[in-house]
């Protein structure tokens, strides 16, 4: 059988790909790397990628002239070791998002991913308005708004700083607003990719999990379909006009390597980098609350109310004696520099630039300044390491695909996060749908032709 399409990867774009063309008709096949669980356990199912950001020393060539500096000991979140968090799996890493719709939009930063992407001539309004009606964004009503949360709006708007409400891809007839997002919404009122796949099967497409795609097969230089093996070592190929690849960052450019693209593919690597700075509030209550419900933006970061569990063990050991629903805490997340690379053997390379650390400085500052004003023990104030959860830019327009995201190879498009080139610094989903229904509008114009 030779397939219309391939869609390799379930996540924001291999779903949003997979439904769009299956509902045009066409025969798509399925692949994913891992397998399908139960909601609501989606937190036993991350994994994490160790990053060494080399945080003892910054390299600040553009503006020092090669010199180094030496990061502020009092910054205790430059003392953990790094990590990346993803997830492989049906779904992939939108079953563990926090519901966040950001709209990437130049009125937050004037860098988004929109700009970025209609600097090189894509254009993906229509794409973004329809995403929003699918995935039922709105921003979070106010009674689904919490004490901790209200408490946290309050003293950020009397320090001066504008709060506006984190558009959520929720549907909040269904929500029982348990604040449990990240463990994937049981009640199916949180959108994720699940959704998406679900219809692309009833549409007829045919999914296969478990399946490890190892390279997109051509003969000079077109498609011809993929290779990949199955969990007992079995190499099986697929034939297909189209693939579409959506592994996600990290996996979408070894595939791309092992098909033969290898020009400035696992180059400038970006993360997302984040922390959430936490203090000590009795029965604050925090952890309860539907998470990031608000944000206040600041260009190349932002700031929202954010409960992460590292924050009660770092508060124990520093003598205070929390439990979950002790603690009041708020995220910073950056646009790093894309300055990250991603070797053939999986390790991540990158470095912590001086725009990286005054970026997490003043996040951590403001928040800092947030909390005390919120009634948070000055003296508690703690923070976790920096993390990243949004890798991107791995096969970047402009380098590895064109404007209408296909590569040199005719008929291999990407659509995930890897072609967006440099950090947005915003949660991605909404933007990823977008690209892949893009994609997914080129190929059926094509198919059609």
């Amino acid at each position: 059988m030779i397939y219309d399409v391939i869609v390799i990867g379930t996540g924001a774009g291999g779903s949003t790909a997979a439904r769009e063309l299956s509902k045009e008709g066409l025969n798509v096949l399925i692949l994913e790397k891992g397998q399908s669980y139960k909601a609501g356990t989606a937190t036993r199912h991350i994994t994490t990628t160790s990053i060494d950001l080399k945080p003892d020393e910054v390299d600040v060539n553009k503006v020092s002239r090669n010199k180094k500096i030496k990061i502020d000991p009092d910054y205790d979140f430059f003392n953990y070791p790094s990590e990346l968090l993803h997830v492989e799996g049906i779904g992939g890493t939108t079953t563990v998002s926090l519901a966040n719709a950001c709209y990437s939009c130049s009125a937050c930063y004037h860098n988004s991913a929109i700009s970025q992407l209609k600097s090189h001539d894509l254009n993906l309004f229509e794409e973004l308005i329809e995403a929003s009606g699918d995935l039922k964004v709105s921003p979070l009503p106010r009674e689904f708004v919490g004490p901790a949360t209200i408490k946290i709006a309050k003293a950020a708007e009397k320090l001066g700083y504008i709060v506006e409400p984190m558009p959520k891809f929720i549907d909040f007839n269904k929500c029982n607003n348990c604040g449990l997002c990240i463990d994937g919404c049981p009640l199916g009122a949180k959108w994720d990719a699940n959704h998406f796949v679900e219809q692309a099967t009833e549409s007829g497409a045919t999914l296969i999990d478990d399946f490890e795609v190892i390279r997109v097969l051509h003969h000079q230089g077109t498609v011809t379909g993929v290779e990949g093996r199955t969990p007992d070592g079995q190499i099986k190929k697929f034939k297909a006009k189209k693939v579409v690849l959506s592994a996600g960052s990290l996996n979408t450019p070894h595939i791309l390597r092992n098909s033969g693209i290898t020009h400035g593919v696992g180059e400038g690597l970006f993360v997302d980098l984040f922390i959430t700075v936490g203090g000590y509030l009795k029965d604050a209550g925090l952890n309860k609350e539907i998470p990031m419900g608000i944000k206040s933006e600041f260009g190349p970061y932002f700031l929202s109310p954010h409960y992460s569990n590292q924050l009660v063990t770092l508060l124990k050991e520093k003598g205070f004696p929390a439990r979950e629903q002790d603690v009041l805490g708020i995220m910073t997340k950056i646009a790093d520099d894309a300055n990250g690379r991603l070797l053939e053997d999986g390790t991540i390379e990158k470095q912590l630039t001086s725009n990286d650390v005054e970026l997490l400085k003043e996040g951590y500052l403001k928040s800092a300044q947030i909390l005390v004003e919120a009634g948070v023990d000055e003296e508690s104030i703690v923070s976790t390491p920096i993390r990243g959860a949004h890798p991107g830019g791995t096969a970047a327009i402009g380098r590895v695909v064109n404007k209408s995201l296909e590569t040199r190879i005719e008929g291999l498009f990407v659509a995930d996060a890897s072609v967006i080139e440099r950090a947005p610094g915003r949660p991605p989903i909404l933007t990823i749908t977008a690209i892949a229904k893009n994609v997914a509008k080129t190929i059926i114009q094509q198919m059609k032709n």
